[in-house]
């Protein structure tokens, strides 16, 4: 797993153990392993240049990995032009290179898109996986560049590949300190009793998903060998911020200091996944929001009390 020490990878990586696979993880760094003194019974962790290719496929062949997961990427849906050409040079020319050789080797990969960004104000409705994305940020035009280069290889080179594309996942090992993850940052800021500022007046809606819902539907597909094929992974419900925003209060007893600032133009006003494709291929029922509302604030702050 490329990018695997950070909240996504952390969780699918638990999932995929469960599931009786062999993970490695690859990441520039371990602190928060150590930090937050995960003990996640992986195969091997290396601290590699994640644009350093070489290295990533000198380790792929002498491990003889039958699958590379991808995970990393730095930008924000906020990122500006700056970001995206360094995480174009530094990141993804590199994945590039590596998707040619995996093909070369037969082995397989999993993407991890967007399932916000990249379909930006495509539709009113619940967004299907067939539409034609139309991304309003540098965040998600990365995210299509990088389908298209994935299903460009496949058709060329024989890469077998799954493209995932998550909703808003939140859950544990969510560090709410980034700019990104409404549900970890409120529930950080409403705890300890801080300011929160919000984009716009909080009516944007968005489909919130449980990290352990995302990990298992990802493990799923993996397993019953659904490749060559693009699947959101959501709730299928969407949620405005002033929702969250008032869930979280009612839970933790505390009423939210909020700033409302001027609305973003990389910001779509609504955006909630179909999930149907995914739900006809594996036995997927994501839990309730409010329901991982609960179960996130047990995890992360009941034990602190």
């Amino acid at each position: 797993m490329i990018g695997g020490a950070g909240f996504l990878g952390i969780n699918l990586a638990e999932a995929m153990i469960n599931a009786g696979h062999s993970v490695y993880l690859l990441d520039k760094s371990f602190a928060n392993f150590e930090s937050r003194r995960l003990s996640i019974p992986v195969n091997g962790k290396y601290e590699v240049d994640i644009g350093d290719t070489a290295a990533i496929i000198r380790l792929v062949d002498e491990l003889e990995i039958d699958c590379v997961a991808n995970l990393a990427s730095s930008l924000l849906p906020s990122s500006d032009y700056t970001a995206f050409d360094l995480e174009l040079r530094n990141m993804m020319l590199p994945a590039f290179q590596l998707l040619s050789h995996l093909a070369s080797r037969k082995m397989k990969y999993l993407y991890f898109s967007s399932g916000g960004a990249i379909y930006g104000d495509a539709v009113e409705g619940p967004c299907q996986e067939k539409i034609q994305p139309l991304p309003i940020s540098h965040y998600g035009y990365s995210k299509m560049l990088f389908e298209q280069y994935i299903e460009f290889v496949s058709r060329t080179a024989g890469l077998e590949y799954i493209i995932v594309r998550p909703s808003n996942p939140y859950g544990p090992h969510q560090n709410p300190n980034r700019k990104q993850g409404l549900i970890a940052v409120a529930f950080d800021k409403i705890v300890n009793r801080q300011l929160i500022e919000i984009w716009g007046d909080g009516s944007v809606i968005r489909d919130f998903v449980w990290v352990g819902d995302l990990a298992a539907a990802v493990t799923a597909l993996v397993d019953r060998n659904s490749w060559n094929a693009t699947y959101n992974v959501g709730s299928g419900v969407g949620s405005s911020v002033k929702q969250i925003i008032h869930l979280i209060e009612d839970l933790v007893g505390v009423r939210a200091d909020v700033e409302y600032k001027s609305a973003r133009q990389v910001d779509a006003t609504k955006i909630v996944l179909d999930i149907s494709k995914l739900q006809s291929l594996i036995n997927y029922q994501p839990l309730d929001l409010g329901e991982g509302l609960r179960k996130y604030f047990r995890a992360v702050y009941a034990t602190k009390s």
